[in-house]
């Protein structure tokens, strides 16, 4: 029977996986980013492909995070010549996401990652998505496991919506807190207005869970180990009539209104998984003791003084582990 569900722009049965990853190796299913973080979360990170950061060990996906200065030396994060990332970049070549120099107190990244996307494989409307993982742990890292719009019909980045399967902050303090949700701008109220949170007696990178969504043409609902723990539904105007709480653009909001009431979340989407390190991920918040501010130009720089703090804190499980991914029609 035909489905809700559309893949790659054609309808599918209700009940059929659509997706699988049960990571034997590094399909070509998966895109690896090769650039420098920015827009929309300007994370304190280079996103690279190297096998130290990025790897398939016994039917499982790993992503740690690595210091900068332990690929390129010592020092390299005020090298004046800076880093060209050429050819293999994926980002927008001659901008910031594939050349950055330092000068005054612009650094590069302290932090070496991975990223990796369905983009050019997989992307699916509609569906239930389940994802098998053991988040990352360690100051200021967390977790990329997200729906990202394919399109941006409704505007670049969070304008299009973004979906958070699991996110949780990796300190010791934040460890026991899990979020999923949607993300629908740029202020602080369109990126937390959506989320959900369930908390744990331990921490959540402590041991494997199993997440999931369930997206449908009207609400977003959020799981983990068999419990939903939220439901975002839009009002019944649409969430463009949020637009005053949300602090986004009316232009944008207007382009919302041209689609469904689940609008911007009503367009294909891919997969990705990955993890960021600090950044504007991190609300500026007195019961957070952040190295840096959000809007300080100089936090990249604040945040690799610091790093002999939140450095200690990483170890063994400040990485992302994916077991497994489906994804069914519904």
């Amino acid at each position: 029977m035909e489905g809700q569900t559309t893949v790659n722009g054609k309808r599918s049965c209700k009940g059929k996986i659509v997706f699988q990853e049960l990571f034997s190796g590094l399909s070509n299913k998966w895109r690896p980013e090769i650039k420098f973080a920015g827009d929309p979360d300007y994370e304190f990170v280079l996103y690279k492909a190297n096998s130290t950061n990025l790897y398939v060990k016994d039917n499982a996906l790993h992503i740690r995070p690595t210091l900068l200065e332990d690929t390129y030396g010592e020092g390299f994060v005020t090298e004046s010549n800076g880093l060209d990332l050429g050819i293999v970049c994926t980002g927008l070549y001659g901008t910031l996401q594939c050349v950055q120099r330092p000068r005054a107190w612009i650094v590069l990244p302290p932090v070496v990652s991975a990223q990796i996307s369905t983009t050019d494989y997989f992307s699916f409307k509609y569906g239930i998505v389940e994802i098998r993982a053991r988040l990352p742990a360690g100051d200021w890292i967390y977790p990329e496991i997200s729906l990202i719009s394919r399109s941006e019909l409704y505007g670049p980045g969070y304008e299009s919506g973004r979906i958070r399967i699991a996110v949780t902050g990796g300190s010791s303090d934040q460890n026991r807190h899990l979020f999923g949700g949607c993300t629908f701008g740029y202020s602080e109220m369109a990126r937390r207005f959506g989320y959900k949170r369930i908390a744990s007696k331990n921490p959540w990178s402590d041991d494997f869970h199993t997440f999931k969504i369930q997206w449908k043409p009207d609400s977003i609902s959020f799981g983990v180990d068999n419990q939903i723990y939220g439901t975002v539904t839009p009002p019944s105007g649409g969430f463009a009539t949020l637009q005053n709480i949300l602090q986004i653009d009316p232009m944008v909001a207007e382009r919302w209104e041209g689609g469904t009431v689940l609008a911007p979340f009503d367009q294909e989407m891919f997969i990705t998984l990955g993890v960021g390190v600090g950044g504007q991920m991190y609300p500026d918040l007195p019961e957070v003791n952040k190295p840096w501010n959000t809007d300080d130009p100089k936090a990249q720089l604040q945040f690799y003084r610091n790093k002999e703090k939140w450095y200690n804190t990483w170890g063994d499980k400040s990485e992302l582990v994916v077991d497994y991914i489906k994804v069914f029609a519904i």
